[in-house]
């Protein structure tokens, strides 16, 4: 395998924040920040994986400038701080933490943003599951593209509810008439709100001032307050290949069964959706 130095990628990040301390002990902040990535391959450090697993449009020789699987598009963060002495000996602190974004925390190994392959040797380059779809204008026109029936399951009624799937991902039905890109997809919005209470002593009568910290921070509070809330999502892993090759026409045209798969995302059952509580003791002297 040879690689080839490109200069065709980039990336860069935005960010804009604004502060404001008030008189009363409330001190704000906001942020947003905007970042474009891409690249011309799926990030790895070996050769080979670079040719055969990276999602390519036709060529793999030849890949296309696309984008890259990392980071957040978009973020909103704020957060406010309030805090008020009730006696001369101590002090409690408020805290809320903010964060509006767009596709999802960064990971390692990717889970932020996706391609749409097909599931099988489309492109005739002796592996599978690399293949960036072609997203038909027309699901039902079987010149755009044809189904193989599959028990309980017609051509006409396949063709039906890949449509149907195309309609309600967003990625997908604003790209109608062309290849998908390299990791066009992105994880939705979602928001998270965290907070933190600590009440502090101060013991002025002994010696260095010693003092004890109470604390208690609740991470997802939305998600306490209701289930339904804060719960982020991730793309299904049979919606990514909505389209299994079974065989090549008389005419050398594809033809494919679709896995039936209804939505594009689910919900993300990690700790990123669920609320955790952590009660702290500090005592510094």
């Amino acid at each position: 395998y040879i690689i080839d130095n490109r200069s065709e990628g980039y990336n860069f990040n935005v960010t804009g924040q604004v502060r404001k301390r008030f008189a009363n002990g409330l001190n704000t902040t906001a942020s947003y920040t905007f970042m474009e990535a891409k690249n011309l391959f799926k990030s790895t450090e070996i050769a080979s994986v670079l040719f055969s697993e990276s999602p390519v449009q036709g060529d793999p020789n030849n890949p296309n400038l696309s984008h890259s699987e990392f980071g957040n598009r978009q973020r909103f963060v704020a957060s406010a701080t309030y805090r008020t002495d009730f006696t001369p000996t101590s002090t409690t602190s408020f805290g809320v933490f903010l964060e509006r974004a767009h596709g999802n925390t960064f990971l390692g190994a990717g889970g932020n943003r996706y391609s749409f392959t097909y599931s099988g040797d489309v492109n005739g380059d002796g592996f599978g599951g690399n293949d960036l779809i072609y997203i038909p204008t027309d699901a039902t026109d079987r010149s755009e593209i044809r189904f193989d029936p599959a028990p309980n399951y017609s051509a006409a009624v396949q063709a039906f509810h890949f449509e149907q799937f195309i309609e309600q991902d967003e990625y997908l039905s604003e790209n109608r008439g062309q290849i998908a890109e390299r990791f066009g997809a992105i994880n939705p919005w979602y928001t998270n709100v965290d907070i933190r209470v600590m009440h502090e002593v101060r013991f002025a009568a002994l010696e260095r001032n010693h003092r004890l910290q109470i604390t208690l921070d609740v991470l997802n509070v939305l998600n306490l307050l209701d289930s339904d809330w804060g719960v982020r999502k991730v793309a299904d892993p049979r919606a990514t290949s909505p389209l299994v090759l079974t065989r090549f026409d008389g005419d050398g045209e594809p033809v494919f069964n679709f896995t039936g798969v209804r939505d594009t995302y689910v919900d993300d059952v990690s700790l990123l959706s669920r609320w955790q509580a952590q009660l702290g003791v500090r005592y510094i002297f």
